[in-house]
Order: structure tokens, then C-alpha cells, then sequence
């Protein structure tokens, strides 16, 4: 968004069909770069007539997302201390859901029950 804005001069985000758009090829972008180091992200008259694309890598991704990462650490940290089971009597972690395709998202699983294979599955 902040990419359009500088060089078109508004803001897509004032405008939910033109958020609505660009949210929509931000997921099919995110999804390509679980798989890929690098993804095109393209949204065709976005707003005002004008056409968006640019290109990310995942580690410019992955620093966009380092907010996101901290609440889910605390996610973790709560879910493990509701449970009342300890780390070493935890066999092996199913996750489910779209995040579970998530390379970041697997690494803080598994590095938060000391290093356990996650299997994802339950959902396929």
C-alpha cells in the first residue's frame, strides 16, 4: 500500500474495493512464498485506473511480519503453560489451519516444544 501511495498519491486502503483487491493478491503472495524466496504481487486497476506490482523477497516479508511473530511467541508461551504438561512429555505437535504452511510459523512452533517435528497432516 505504502508502495502505490508514493507513487500513484492515494492510499488504497481508504478505498475497500481497492483494499478489498489488494489484500486478496497479498494472500496468493504469501502463500507463494512459503514455498519461494521470491514472489511477484500484481493488482490490475487497483485504484484511480492504475496498476500495481512489485516484487518481494521472504526475507523482506519476514521483517513486515516480526509484530506478528512476537504475539504469536506469546500465543505459545500460554498455550504451553495452560496446558500443565511439561515440554519433555509432549510427543509430537499436530497444527492445523492455513498458518500451518507458514515456514516462520512452523520454525517458532517447533523451537517452543524444544525442537519437536510438527505435522500438518490432520489437515490435508
Amino acid at each position: 500500500a505504502a508502495q502505490f501511495k508514493k507513487k500513484v498519491g492515494c492510499d488504497p486502503l481508504s478505498n475497500k474495493k481497492a483494499a478489498f483487491k489488494l489484500e486478496d493478491s497479498v494472500a496468493k503472495t504469501k502463500k507463494i512464498l512459503s514455498a519461494n524466496y521470491e514472489a511477484g504481487i500484481s493488482c490490475e486497476c487497483l485504484m484511480e485506473d492504475e496498476d500495481f506490482a512489485s516484487d518481494i523477497k521472504r526475507d523482506t516479508f519476514l521483517e513486515m511480519c516480526k509484530p506478528m511473530m512476537a504475539k504469536v511467541q506469546t500465543v505459545l508461551d500460554a498455550a504451553k503453560a495452560a496446558s500443565g504438561i511439561a515440554v519433555d512429555q509432549i510427543d509430537f505437535v499436530e497444527v492445523v489451519g492455513g498458518s500451518s504452511r507458514v515456514p516462520w510459523v512452523k520454525e517458532m512452533i517447533s523451537a517452543a516444544f524444544g525442537g519437536k517435528p510438527i505435522s500438518t497432516t490432520m489437515n490435508a
